[in-house]
């Protein structure tokens, strides 16, 4: 239970560092004064696909990478997991590639990105009149649920995705603390 803890910790710790990177810094002060520049204005957002075409490239691509990225062995874990000494790797201990990294979060973040889907077709909920709960949102925010049940009832605390990859999450070795003095030899 204390590292299905420590995964959810960093987890929402992730994911409050990704909503400030992308949504304070590059939606509001970066993305919002361009955009007008280019002419694309709240009417331009009615349409659905220019509205999933902006949230994949402005929110869900940034968010991918900085997950993918950091989880892979060139960074050897995000922010979250490295505060909360967690560490994805594979089946013989080792940390995963860019590659598989990559495959990994868009399994991870699959649930968000149904939600998108969900609240962005037929029609973009935010100008729609009914504020109607949408069927594959309830699909993302179910596979969610089933992700943290599978974490929780898996003999390893591995989730669905982990397993299907090769992958888990685990604790990182305590810091070896053994300190080698060596006698000057003259």
């Amino acid at each position: 239970m204390k590292l299905f803890l420590k995964r959810y910790f960093a987890y929402l710790f992730d994911c409050g560092v990704s909503y400030a990177a992308v949504m304070l810094l590059l939606q509001w002060l970066v993305l919002s004064p361009i955009r007008k520049l280019w002419g694309v204005d709240e009417a331009w957002f009615h349409e659905s696909w220019n509205l999933q075409l902006y949230v994949w490239i402005s929110i869900s691509l940034p968010v991918w990478c900085y997950f993918a990225f950091l989880d892979s062995q060139k960074a050897r874990g995000t922010l979250g997991k490295r505060l909360l000494r967690v560490e994805v790797v594979n089946e013989q201990g080792n940390a995963i590639g860019l590659g598989k990294s990559f495959v990994r979060t868009f399994f991870k973040l699959l649930p968000w990105e149904l939600a998108h889907v969900g609240v962005i077709f037929p029609s973009p909920l935010y100008f729609a009149e009914s504020g109607d709960i949408r069927p594959l949102t309830i699909v993302g925010l179910v596979l969610l649920c089933v992700y943290a049940l599978s974490i929780l009832m898996s003999s390893n605390r591995q989730c669905i995705y982990d397993k299907v990859l090769g992958t888990h999450v685990q604790a990182k070795p305590a810091l070896d603390k053994t300190i080698i003095i060596e006698k000057d030899s003259k």
